[in-house]
């Protein structure tokens, strides 16, 4: 995969429960199914909204994953599904009434993947990635304000940085918070032995030569707005890890790391 690439994992398996006596998340079951055009997702026609858990299972034959959009009232799933496409294709400006919403990421060929994370209500649209397949649902009610979980370690998006905190070796639950006005996920990938954080930066920027990073090793979350967060559980390698974020500003422009969201976190 190449490392630009990576602007389309948006998601790894994630916990969970949330934990220490806070709300229970309630369950929304998705499955990605089918082959190549044939693509299909299932979905329920409509969830509570609060906390929840997103259980991702992948029947496909291909990688897959399941990227959220949600629209505001008075505007389709549909009209929130076409925005998104075109601000994350075509650079225009993605519209105050759509949200990227979360969700979980690319999933190995059988594989399942879990998010944990507030639903609010609206109208919403679960986007396969690579192939642009969708299915809608809505997630109903009043809103429920939730925390995610208790995790053991987090990683903090704004304009344009990352500032990770207790990544260990292993299967932890990490939480990813984006504390920015601008949507952020991040992806992140082992630094290669020899390799330093500027030589990920060029590679980011070209596409030119050997990879400096791990690229099987990767981790991604979803796309998330700004002022909302989820937990993922991440299983990390020891060593330099690189974070990166490929959307853009909602108005439009170059990707995140274009503009300087390239760091490096220590797991140890």
């Amino acid at each position: 995969m190449a490392l630009l690439a990576l602007a389309a994992a948006s998601g790894v398996s994630a916990c969970g429960g949330s934990g220490d006596g806070q709300e229970e998340a309630r369950p929304l079951a998705i499955e990605l199914s089918g082959d190549g055009s044939d693509l299909r997702f299932s979905v329920p026609k409509s969830v509570p909204a609060g906390l929840t858990r997103i259980e991702f299972k992948n029947a496909a034959k291909a990688e897959g994953g399941a990227q959220l959009v949600r629209a505001d009232a008075g505007h389709t799933p549909e009209e929130g599904l076409q925005a998104a496409a075109a601000w994350a294709e075509e650079g225009r400006p993605l519209p105050p009434w759509v949200h990227a919403a979360g969700g979980v990421g690319p999933t190995a060929p059988n594989g399942t993947g879990s998010a944990t994370q507030e639903l609010r209500p609206g109208g919403y649209s679960v986007i396969e990635t690579e192939s642009n397949k969708s299915a809608s649902f809505e997630v109903t009610g009043e809103r429920q304000a939730a925390e995610p979980g208790s995790p053991e370690a987090s990683i903090v998006a704004s304009e344009y940085k990352f500032e990770p905190n207790g990544l260990r070796p292993g299967r932890s639950r990490v939480l990813f918070d984006n504390q920015g006005a601008e949507p952020h996920f991040v992806t992140g990938a082992p630094i290669k032995a020899g390799k330093t954080l500027d030589d990920v930066r060029r590679f980011a920027e070209t596409e030119k030569g050997e990879s400096p990073v791990d690229e099987k090793a990767f981790f991604s979350t979803a796309v998330i707005d700004g002022g909302e967060r989820q937990v993922v559980d991440v299983e990390l390698k020891p060593g330099r890890y690189a974070l990166l974020c490929f959307v853009s500003d909602r108005k439009g422009g170059p990707p995140h790391a274009a503009k300087g969201m390239v760091s490096e976190a220590a797991v140890r």
